[in-house]
């Protein structure tokens, strides 16, 4: 359970190569051994989705500090950060807040005066 091939034939005492060989020219037997390596795997980032979902502020962070790759664009096509932050702000608006109508309330709402310049 989430050994590599080689460290699972180690312990069973089998020897690796007759096993790649085997392998090599059964393809129902490679993806069961694929799968087999992958359970871990996929059972792990289960229970860290299913804490998340569940509201686990922990996890989200862990989450977030390790596999969030996105980042602001600040470009003239895309936008820059005034519009990023409205657009996280309208998307929370959909799930019951008021809408902001200019990004002064943005400022407003957020104490700063980050919006103007």
């Amino acid at each position: 359970m989430g050994f590599s091939l080689k460290r699972a034939c180690s312990l069973s005492g089998v020897p690796y190569s007759s096993v790649r060989d085997i392998i090599s020219v059964m393809e129902p037997l490679r993806a069961s051994v694929t799968s087999a390596q992958n359970r871990v795997n996929v059972v792990a980032r289960r229970n860290i989705i299913n804490s998340i979902e569940g509201g686990n502020v922990n996890d989200s962070k862990w989450w977030m500090e390790r596999f969030d790759r996105t980042s602001v664009i600040i470009d003239p096509v895309y936008g820059d950060m005034k519009e990023a932050m409205m657009q996280v702000i309208e998307d929370k608006q959909e799930v019951g807040r008021h809408r902001l109508e200019s990004v002064e309330e943005l400022d407003e709402m957020l104490g700063t005066t980050a919006t103007k310049g």
